[in-house]
């Protein structure tokens, strides 16, 4: 298994060379010049000029790649053009934030899916299942940014239950002020757990342990917890660990919507400006986040059901 491990571990290394290459070609191809968004009304000819023989804007794409690359190493990722600083640490210091609502709005998607699953499941084919198939379907059609306004409005401006914008001041006043954004994002990853760990579970339910942990006379939260869910969760890593690229798209726009210093509204105000050293390293740290929850996916799987091999 370490040597497995070790050998996905290393396989980022590619990975990420690869995306650095697509997205520094992405990113010249972005209409508008960085020296003129730096500039503003004071762009000349003259200044332009200067500007891109100070940034190296001026050489060959290749070259400029090659001169990234080899900072890259070592340990440097360029110098913002709007901001004029450290772009490892404008990026990285907003990175958290971003970690802690992916990972809390994975939390709350779990927590609402697994009881209509549950549900849907025990009540194949009646009308609680119709019931939560649907209203699922319907939620799975609606575009997160919109919900987010609407949830902001409601539960945010006229209820006042939820800090609509900030990050608050940390610890528990961070969750309090992500709850919000997180169930936005919850809501709309959900209705595709709902539906994934229903089919599972009504895999589970007519298999024939489950029949012999009944005819045992075990309690049902035994058989819920240590036959059901445990047995039917593996489609529902598999469901997270493919959908993380449209969980990074939605985390993108709700910090944008609720005004969270995130890497994802910082990656939207960095296109604006032409920012390029900080679009590189923000859209580097999504692609690590894709590659390491696969990895984690496969662990997770290894907990769940050793019977699995990985040397397979």
């Amino acid at each position: 298994m370490i040597r497995y491990f070790a050998g996905r571990v290393l396989q980022i290394i590619p990975v990420l060379f690869g995306v650095s290459i697509i997205i520094f070609l992405l990113v010249h191809l972005i209409p508008g010049d960085p020296a003129t968004a730096m500039l503003g009304s004071r762009a000349t000819p003259e200044l332009i000029a200067r500007v891109h023989d100070q940034l190296g804007l001026d050489l060959p794409i290749w070259q400029q790649y090659l001169n990234y690359l080899g900072a890259m190493f070592h340990g440097n990722f360029g110098i913002s053009f709007f901001y004029q600083s450290e772009v490892s640490e404008i990026v990285f210091a907003r990175t958290p934030l971003t970690l802690l609502l992916m990972g809390y709005s994975i939390l709350l998607a779990t927590v609402i899916a697994i009881p209509f699953a549950v549900l849907a499941a025990a009540r194949r084919d009646r009308i609680a299942d119709q019931v939560v198939r649907l209203g699922f379907t319907v939620a799975l059609g609606i575009p997160s940014f919109w919900l987010g306004i609407i949830l902001a409005l409601f539960l945010g401006v006229k209820l006042n239950l939820f800090p609509i914008t900030g990050k608050g001041d940390g610890g528990l006043d961070t969750l309090w002020h992500l709850t919000l954004p997180a169930l936005t994002i919850a809501s709309t990853l959900s209705p595709i757990l709902v539906r994934v760990l229903r089919s599972s579970l009504i895999e589970v339910i007519s298999s024939d342990f489950m029949t012999t942990g009944r005819a045992m006379g075990l309690r049902r939260s035994t058989i819920l917890l240590s036959y059901m869910l445990r047995n039917s969760f593996r489609p529902v890593i598999s469901i997270l660990s493919i959908n993380i690229g449209y969980l990074i798209g939605g985390t993108v726009i709700i910090e944008q919507v609720f005004s969270l210093p995130g890497v994802g509204s910082l990656l939207i105000s960095s296109i604006a400006t032409r920012d390029y050293a900080i679009i590189q390293l923000a859209t580097l740290i999504f692609a690590l986040i894709v590659v390491v929850v696969n990895v984690v996916a496969d662990l997770m799987y290894l907990i769940i059901d050793p019977r699995i091999s990985l040397d397979k």
